[in-house]
């Protein structure tokens, strides 16, 4: 299967063709790549795609309705909308800080939710 993806990693944002078995994910060729850095960008993508989950919590605070937050590490690409429905359930109360921990061991796969944003009222 050839398929073109863009990679993420750095500012050039190369465009890279690559051609990989659907079934087996095992990349046959590539080519567009400026650096190193482009080739485990396709291993990991087409092999094991992730993204940080962002988003934003309910918080009860007068002055904000919203916290945004992130996972400590990437998620598997196919959990995310599972994840992101989850992650929504959640509403704290103020104080908050940034890079407190606001669930631990999230639907139990060892990723934590952490706040980006301090709020004190």
């Amino acid at each position: 299967m050839n398929k073109k993806m863009k990679c993420i990693v750095c500012p050039i944002g190369c465009v890279i063709l690559v051609d990989f078995n659907e079934k087996t994910k095992e990349i046959m060729s590539f080519s567009g790549n400026e650096c190193k850095r482009g080739i485990k960008f396709i291993k990991d993508e087409t092999t094991r795609p992730v993204r940080l989950l962002t988003t934003t919590i309910k918080i009860n605070s007068v002055a904000h309705n919203r916290l945004p937050v992130r996972s400590n590490v990437p998620i598997p690409k196919e959990k995310m909308l599972e994840m992101v429905r989850e992650v929504k359930k959640i509403n704290i109360n103020i104080p908050v800080k940034a890079g407190q921990v606001i669930a631990d061991n999230f639907m139990g796969l060892g990723i934590k939710i952490l706040s980006c944003s301090t709020f004190n009222s």
